[in-house]
């Protein structure tokens, strides 16, 4: 367990180290979060008062393009000069390359929405001060299980020429379960005033161990040098 663990950390750090230095992946998805805010602010119109589903909705479209640009960036790193093919000769479970890709995935996406979410909370007048705790586990497990799925199907179609269309026609509707319950149980929290339950977030997770387990099971059949 402890060499897992290492090896894990081993590989964040080497896609960390990448990232730092570049800071493409990171740069350009909280530009493209801003884009996106900024244009449904000038449709919808921005400076009014906007619910918690209306709110939730427009963070979700930002988080699930954002974190598609995401899984396809962090994968093609490890296609430039063939680093996957050496990566998958070395003495390591392809589990573990599942476990640090998500786990870089989640902190990219978590950067992202740092920046984005004052952002849109500003221009919408979205206030969280109500019921901030809520939200924050709400919108964790949800991001927790769309990253699950977008990390296996990165791996799966990041050797073909329609990497960016195909993921996102695969990622969004299979992350639709968590999207959904998700954006509904913020109207619930933020619209109706009803407190988040515990069956809510044992729904929640229920759907994110699923999502996890079956993708880390597929990953080491669609991985492919």
């Amino acid at each position: 367990m402890n060499r897992t663990l290492r090896q894990i950390g081993l590989l964040i750090q080497k896609d960390l180290r990448i990232e730092a230095r570049g800071r493409q992946t990171i740069g350009l998805v909280i530009v493209l979060g801003i884009l996106i805010i900024v244009v449904l602010g000038m449709g919808l119109g921005a400076g009014r008062p906007v619910s918690g589903f209306g709110a939730t909705s427009i963070l979700w479209v930002t988080y699930l393009f954002g974190g598609v640009l995401c899984f396809e960036k962090t994968m093609a790193v490890e296609r430039f000069d063939d680093a996957l093919a050496g990566l998958l000769i070395a003495p390591i479970d392809r589990g573990v390359i599942y476990a640090s890709k998500l786990i870089t995935n989640l902190l990219l996406i978590i950067g992202l929405a740092l920046v984005v979410t004052p952002v849109a909370m500003t221009l919408f007048r979205f206030d969280l001060s109500e019921h901030p705790l809520a939200f924050f586990i709400v919108m964790s497990l949800g991001v927790t299980g769309f990253t699950a799925v977008g990390t296996l199907f990165s791996a799966a179609v990041s050797s073909t020429r329609l990497q960016g269309g195909l993921l996102a026609m695969l990622v969004f509707p299979l992350s639709l379960p968590v999207v959904i319950m998700s954006t509904q149980l913020m109207r619930k929290v933020f619209e109706e005033g009803v407190p988040l339950t515990s069956t809510d977030v044992a729904t929640l997770c229920a759907f994110d161990m699923i999502f996890l387990i079956v993708s880390w099971l597929v990953f080491e059949l669609v991985l492919e040098p």
